[in-house]
């Protein structure tokens, strides 16, 4: 497998990469450091919630603009317009798509530290990190939101009355093909874009290379994430509500970061 990454060019992994892996089951090993490190992601989330306004500002307009096609998917209902919102909200900012770039620099600087058990300064690793990347990370940020336009046009096309039936049916399965890569993209583009010195280019190039290598791990920690944004808001609206701002995001990014950093550890670091 190492000969698959080959072709990158990166000059240095994270500083302090442990190199033993710890003896308990990683099921475990993540309780233990989720319950350690919980009032840090309480204060991590509410920093990130707070710097990542933009995107849920961004969100809502997308939300607005497409508010037809899910109320013909759903129902034209406010209670259930509200919850659809929330979870469209929980879903794109968890993987994450719609972002603050920087501020999603910063989050999974602090987050990959932990998963690895280092430590690192809430408040000043966020800062400095986000910073650090800020052209890098904004670059992705307009990225992603052209795919994620994109994305939604087609389907908004594909689900008009204007359109033949089999050839809406293709077009929403390819459509839906190219966004579960995507969505599996991102487990991985934020985690090397803080780990390792690479260009724009090669973030996504080896982020589609795991999305591919690691398909049906990939879809599992992402059916995980969508369960624990999206059921929630389904289920208990209120209570998600008041969770989100305070430990919604900082879970999802911990669970990403924690199954992503061995795998860029065993195929990137030990590799080179």
């Amino acid at each position: 497998m190492g000969s698959l990454f080959s072709f990158i060019n990166y000059s240095k992994p994270g500083p302090g990469v442990p190199k033993n892996e710890p003896s308990k089951p990683r099921v475990i090993m993540f309780m233990i450091l989720y319950i350690r490190k919980f009032g840090n992601l309480v204060k991590l989330n509410m920093l990130f919630s707070l710097f990542n306004i933009p995107a849920l500002l961004l969100t809502t307009v997308l939300f607005l603009i497409f508010h037809g096609t899910f109320q013909s998917i759903f129902t034209g209902e406010m209670y259930f317009t509200l919850i659809m919102f929330f979870t469209f909200s929980a879903v794109f900012s968890s993987i994450p798509l719609i972002t603050t770039g920087p501020a999603q620099a910063g989050f999974t600087y602090v987050l990959r530290n932990y998963s690895r058990q280092e430590y690192a300064f809430i408040f000043s690793d966020f800062k400095e990190h986000a910073l650090k990347n800020f052209k890098q990370s904004m670059i992705i940020s307009l990225i992603d939101f052209i795919v994620i336009l994109i994305i939604f046009v087609n389907i908004y096309i594909c689900t008009s009355e204007h359109i033949n039936s089999f050839l809406a049916l293709v077009s929403l399965y390819f459509i839906g093909l190219l966004s579960l890569f995507f969505y599996m993209m991102h487990l991985y583009i934020y985690p090397l874009l803080v780990t390792f010195n690479l260009s724009v280019k090669h973030i996504y190039k080896n982020a589609f290379i795991f999305s591919m290598v690691k398909f049906f791990p990939n879809v599992g920690i992402l059916i995980l994430c969508f369960a624990l944004s999206a059921i929630p808001f389904l289920l208990f609206p209120v209570m998600a509500v008041i969770l989100f701002p305070f430990i919604t995001l900082s879970t999802i990014g911990f669970i990403t970061n924690f199954y992503t950093y061995p795998i860029l550890e065993k195929y990137m670091i030990n590799k080179h």
